[in-house]
């Protein structure tokens, strides 16, 4: 049993320390997952917390059929998405925005976020969630509710496309 599945089995027995350890386990990811998804860095922070709270409300309604992690993610992308629609359409942060502050980053590191910022949101998502949070490829298609061959594909489109840009 994974330190996930044993700390799901806890939380949903009632266990308050559970979802405690589960939040400090997951929230750095969800909060970069976030910060990729919103304008700016308070209303990130606001569509992570919002999804943990998502998570608890209705941890009942999961069905533990893939990672919990991944039911996370499926959360906060869709958090961020009604977010986007209450507050408009306003753009993502870009590479300078989203670097924490603390962390010193190559320049080469820049350039390659700038470049997968410039990919369409679809292919974006994909390599997100693969490179930056390294989620499987069966996870992607679980988070994004699309066919395992359409993320592979986005994948490989994305992929391609930051190869020429190159």
């Amino acid at each position: 049993m994974t330190r996930e599945d044993e700390l799901f089995r806890r939380l949903r027995g009632g266990d308050g320390a559970a979802l405690e350890e589960l939040i400090i386990d997951a929230y750095p990811a969800i909060l970069r997952y976030c910060l990729w998804h919103t304008p700016d860095r308070q209303t990130a922070e606001d569509a992570a917390q919002e999804t943990f709270l998502k998570a608890v409300r209705h941890l009942d309604a999961y069905a533990h059929r893939g990672k919990f992690r991944a039911y996370l993610y499926k959360i906060a992308a869709n958090t961020c998405t009604d977010l986007r629609r209450r507050n408009g359409r306003p753009e993502p942060l870009g590479p300078e925005e989203y670097i924490e502050p603390g962390f010193e980053q190559v320049e080469a590191e820049l350039s390659l976020m700038q470049l997968v910022s410039a990919l369409p949101e679809k292919q974006r998502e994909v390599v997100v969630l693969r490179y930056v949070h390294e989620l499987k490829l069966r996870e992607i298609a679980e988070v994004l509710d699309e066919p395992l061959r359409t993320v592979q594909s986005r994948l490989h489109s994305a992929l391609k496309a930051l190869k020429k840009s190159l």
